[in-house]
């Protein structure tokens, strides 16, 4: 609109200016064929950093549906928007899930829908191997690739070679795979392995937290927008990791996590495992509630005491060094 000499936008589409994005919901409609942007004035004007105004100053344009006075329609917006990369869900194994991961699995894609609507357009959505009326369906990964002359490729594996930080690529092939049975694990790298074999060349990365992929969201959902964050709003993947993680999936990593955060003690013979309360803070980088935090110390049998009643037991008690804890005689 700047290249256009445009200086305000405005609309009528009550779902538009209701939404979180205004701007980002008029592009998804003139990407989807759904309007143009016209030369003139109707409805409620927004600025180009899509902050609402009481009335418009400036050039004006609007989104209509018409085809007069038109400053950008869908051929050119698209053309402008080359650089944008696609988002691939491989269902290659969708047939050999149970069906109630079935559903989970298109369930997923229509929330990754969602998401890649907030940063790009459905087209950039591509699904294989499954024909579910989302997205843009190929027969499979390969025949998108070659069709669309796909050059740089990125696997997303949980076993990946290297670490995603964001790296540019052209696709990021996510697995299309539910494992709520506990039985599919490697098949995210089964999907490299038959991309290999039909030639096909790509990085195979892994999204990892502090070194670990505990933690980390496996909803093909939460996925995409870890991407899409990282990639197209530059954010850091911890970051963009813990915006999207749920406190369920937080509560994964802590119980790995805490233990090391315990002190030992013998009170007459009995052994504690303790937790001071401030050890909270060190986990503010997963996106956890104190609820969650007191919740895993009960599930794993630790107490969580208050640091000043820890460092008077600690000042009354001796340390076993053979024992790696403290003993305290009453």
């Amino acid at each position: 609109m700047k290249e256009k000499g445009i200086d305000v936008i405005s609309t009528d589409m009550r779902k538009i200016v209701e939404s979180d994005d205004v701007l980002q919901s008029m592009a998804l409609n003139v990407a989807l064929g759904k309007a143009v942007v016209c030369r003139g004035f109707k409805g409620i004007p927004f600025d180009l950093s899509g902050k609402r105004l009481e009335y418009p100053s400036g050039n004006s344009a609007y989104l209509c549906k018409g085809q007069s006075n038109v400053v950008l329609d869908r051929i050119e917006l698209i053309e402008k928007a080359k650089g944008f990369p696609y988002i691939v869900i491989d269902c290659v194994f969708f047939d050999d899930h149970s069906e109630k991961e079935k559903k989970k699995i298109i369930l997923q894609i229509q929330q990754s829908l969602s998401v890649v609507r907030r940063y790009m357009w459905d087209e950039k959505l591509i699904v294989t191997n499954l024909k579910c009326g989302v997205g843009v369906y190929y027969p499979s990964t390969v025949d998108f690739i070659r069709e669309c002359g796909v050059k740089n490729v990125v696997l997303l594996d949980p076993n990946g070679e290297e670490e995603f930080r964001g790296q540019k690529a052209d696709c990021y092939i996510i697995g299309g795979i539910v494992d709520k049975s506990g039985s599919k694990r490697g098949w995210t790298s089964k999907i490299g392995d038959l991309l290999r074999g039909c030639g096909v060349d790509f990085k195979s990365l892994k999204i990892v937290l502090r070194d670990d992929v505990v933690g980390v969201p496996d909803r093909l959902n939460a996925i995409t927008e870890i991407v899409l964050r990282v990639v197209l709003d530059g954010m850091n993947v911890e970051n963009a990791i813990r915006c999207v993680q749920s406190p369920l999936v937080a509560r994964w990593r802590l119980k790995k996590e805490i233990a090391k955060k315990t002190v030992r003690i013998d009170v007459n013979g009995k052994p504690f495992r303790v937790v001071r309360r401030s050890v909270f803070g060190d986990f503010d980088w997963l996106n956890l509630r104190l609820k969650d935090f007191y919740d895993v110390c009960g599930e794993l049998g630790f107490l969580v005491v208050d640091d000043s009643k820890v460092e008077e037991i600690i000042k009354k008690a001796e340390y076993d060094d053979k024992k790696k804890r403290w003993v305290l005689i009453t």
